[in-house]
């Protein structure tokens, strides 16, 4: 059956501070501010630049923005979208020199496009750490028109790029840091599995 078998949901951190660090970079968004609060605590007193990077788009309804204001010896960059932030971080991390470590919390969809980025700029595992928060909602790809879908939630969906009913498999992809979707009926035309719920 398509939705069954492999399951590969990543595995994710406990932020902390990373040795040999010479520049940190804190990234998240919503309910990911919890976790950038906590490691500013934990490296309070160490004299390597820090700088913030905070996303308002939440799917938890959190907001983290006036207790990481309480920081002002760490430059803050506040973004109204996930997406404003990562391109944020592609720049940043384009000017990033060597020692540089990357700390990132938030959902599964902000955690891997920005991991992405991450790997465009090869760093190495040693130099970056990610925290989930809040909910388990999917990024999803589907497999027919390469459509990227935000936040589903269940397991059977309407591609917004082709039309077509799909079905969420269990499969996570690193690469496209999204789970993928097939053709619900693919194997039984007509018959289409259960809409449940996503395990999460």
């Amino acid at each position: 059956m398509l939705i069954t078998g492999i399951k590969s949901r990543p595995v994710y951190d406990r932020l902390q501070p990373l040795p040999g660090g010479i520049r940190h970079i804190i990234a998240g968004q919503g309910s990911g501010g919890r976790a950038m609060l906590r490691l500013l605590e934990e490296m309070a007193g160490q004299d390597r630049p820090i700088t913030l990077l905070y996303s308002l788009e939440s799917f938890s309804g959190q907001d983290f923005l006036t207790q990481l204001q309480q920081h002002p010896e760490h430059p803050l960059h506040v973004h109204a979208t996930n997406q404003s932030l990562i391109d944020a971080l592609k720049t940043l991390l384009g000017e990033a020199r060597m020692g540089t470590r990357l700390y990132l919390a938030g959902s599964e969809s902000f955690l891997g496009s920005a991991m992405q980025v991450a790997t465009h700029f090869d760093l190495n595992r040693d130099e970056v750490l990610r925290e989930h928060s809040g909910t388990l909602v999917r990024r999803v790809w589907c497999v027919h028109c390469d459509t990227y879908t935000e936040n589903v939630t269940r397991r059977v969906y309407d591609c917004p790029g082709c039309g077509l009913t799909l079905v969420v498999r269990d499969h996570y992809s690193r690469r496209l840091a999204a789970f993928q979707a097939v053709k619900a009926d693919a194997e039984v035309p007509g018959e289409l599995p259960e809409a449940e719920e996503l395990d999460t």
